[in-house]
């Protein structure tokens, strides 16, 4: 059974007339009824009563020509939605952003270039702490999580694909009331004996491990260590004088006035990343880390 021969049996069924429906095909008439007869054949079915006077549908031919009408209505649909999507003039995108983040310095050009090129495509947007940004990624409730880099430790690396887009610097944040609050850089080494604050790593082992990584790197090993599960809650027990911390400075809100950030000497970049699985084939993926991509490209 082809789509040509169901095409032959619907133009059949509504002309109720072989001749019409043929020249509606633009093919002849014998080769129009050797297509419905091979289709009667194939499917065990009489599908019209034809006499001298008039062509008629059997029961059985009713009962498929609305359901095959219902099937190549929706073939057309899918394709027309396909073809929207695959030229980015319609679709869907959702989006978990680490929270935190003052994603003003990333996120809205990247949707507005979106939105002005394909202004039908809609969003979702959702922030949470990197443990509930991976399990809606692999839950397959968002599409991309925009997270840090060395929390790609925690996802599968044969199911997910990555694009670092954004970059910013590590800083040292201590209470504002601090003794060293007022330093203009800082050797972490000069902490060594304060309590550190560090995400748990049943959150983060990647977040855990970047940050006891650079304490060794400085020659230490923290005294005591206390576990956050947010950076939100990290940046609370900062405030309240428990310890230090070390955050991306584009996490950090110049708002928040009981904290101070300081630059970390001899410290390397930290990058965001969009991460998505490989197999999730949403045609606004590409289009939107592109123009994600190309801000950060542009900047650099």
């Amino acid at each position: 059974m082809t789509t040509f021969q169901i095409e032959c049996f619907l133009i059949v069924a509504k002309y109720l007339n072989f001749t019409e429906a043929a020249n509606h095909l633009f093919i002849a008439q014998s080769s129009l009824s050797r297509n419905i007869s091979n289709l009667e054949a194939e499917l065990g079915i009489k599908l019209f009563s034809r006499t001298k006077k008039y062509v008629r549908l059997t029961p059985g031919g009713a009962v498929l020509y609305q359901e095959f009408s219902r099937l190549m209505d929706l073939g057309r649909d899918a394709i027309d939605k396909a073809r929207k999507a695959g030229l980015g003039q319609e679709g869907e995108i959702r989006l978990g952003v680490i929270e935190t983040q003052r994603s003003e310095n990333f996120l809205p050009a990247a949707l507005n270039a979106l939105r002005s090129k394909h202004p039908n495509i809609r969003f979702q947007l959702i922030r949470g702490n990197f443990k509930e940004l991976r399990d809606a990624l692999l839950n397959d409730s968002i599409d991309i999580a925009l997270t840090m880099d060395f929390d790609l430790l925690e996802y599968p690396q044969d199911q997910t694909i990555y694009q670092p887009f954004f970059h910013s610097s590590p800083k040292c944040v201590i209470a504002k009331t601090h003794p060293l609050a007022n330093h203009d850089e800082i050797h972490l080494d000069e902490l060594k004996f304060e309590p550190l604050i560090a995400i748990s790593p049943e959150v983060s082992k990647g977040a855990y491990n970047n940050i006891i990584h650079l304490c060794e790197v400085y020659g230490f090993t923290p005294v005591k260590i206390s576990y956050s599960n947010s950076i939100q809650n990290t940046l609370l027990m900062v405030e309240s004088g428990l310890g230090f911390s070390v955050l991306d400075e584009n996490c950090i809100s110049s708002a928040n006035a009981a904290v101070q950030s300081i630059p970390i000497h001899r410290s390397d970049p930290l990058y965001l990343v969009a991460v998505w699985k490989k197999e999730n084939f949403n045609p606004v993926i590409p289009l939107f880390v592109n123009l994600l991509t190309s801000e950060e490209e542009g900047e650099l």
